[in-house]
């Protein structure tokens, strides 16, 4: 991949990342407040489980991509190296996927988070139905 491709690969996933967050933090941020979790009912915890393990999976899939082009730099990092030519951009390249894969790797842990308390209030109300 040329550097133009890089950059462009990566602004990209910046754009969608930014898009993506944006949406899920706006959508679902009221349900997870203080007491909110509390009055939804079955369906609507259904809803959010599956928008939950969706938003998981694209993330996942984002992180997979990432590691992938990561790789491919590196590969390219040490061909650099080996033959003496000028790595600075590649290294930068290296350095901006990572940092944008932390970023992408904090969101997953808390949509985990959010996906636990709405799989624990959906159980809770299972027991209820079930007494």
């Amino acid at each position: 991949m040329g550097d133009d491709s890089n950059r462009s690969i990566v602004k990209t996933l910046k754009n969608e990342w930014s898009l993506f967050w944006d949406a899920f933090q706006g959508e679902k941020q009221d349900v997870f407040a203080d007491g909110k979790l509390e009055v939804l009912d079955k369906n609507q915890i259904k809803e959010i489980t599956k928008a939950l393990l969706e938003d998981r999976k694209r993330i996942n899939q984002k992180l997979e991509s990432l590691s992938k082009e990561i790789d491919l730099n590196s590969a390219k990092l040490e061909s650099l190296r080996l033959v003496g030519g000028e790595a600075e951009v590649t290294l930068t390249r290296i350095h901006e996927l990572n940092d944008l894969g932390q970023t992408m790797s904090d969101a997953l842990t808390k949509l985990d988070n959010r996906l636990r308390e709405i799989r624990e209030k959906e159980n809770q109300l299972l027991e209820e139905m079930i007494s």
